[in-house]
């Protein structure tokens, strides 16, 4: 079944830390799944797409802080870019209202990703 991957991740982070995480959480990536993130990381999620041969999809901060269903919100993330979940958000909104998180937000070398899958 396809899946939506968010990630978010920081400025210092780099495609081989957030393609790192993903594996670890991820054990197969099913064909036509997506890549979800901030508009502002789309320079890394091109990047990482491309590696693992997903759809990237980009949203901005003013859409992941009204996404319904996270579980994890982070100060920091809403100080600095607009919005309190990025990988979560970014992977139930790619999805739309009918996703549900099936791994909640983890955290690696400066990214988390989480997974959402259409309920």
């Amino acid at each position: 079944m396809p899946c939506s991957i968010g990630i978010g991740c920081s400025s210092r982070a780099t495609a081989s830390d957030v393609i790192q995480l993903i594996q670890e959480c991820v054990s197969e990536i099913a064909p036509y799944s997506i890549l979800a993130t901030l508009d502002r990381c789309s320079s890394i999620g091109e990047d990482v797409a491309a590696t693992l041969k997903l759809r990237l999809m980009l949203f901005p901060a003013a859409v992941l802080a009204q996404v319904r269903g996270i579980k994890s919100q982070s100060p920091l993330a809403a100080s600095k870019v607009g919005t309190a979940s990025v990988a979560e958000a970014s992977a139930l909104a790619s999805l739309g209202p009918m996703s549900r998180l099936i791994l909640p937000r983890q955290t690696g070398r400066f990214c988390t990703c989480a997974v959402a899958i259409l309920s």
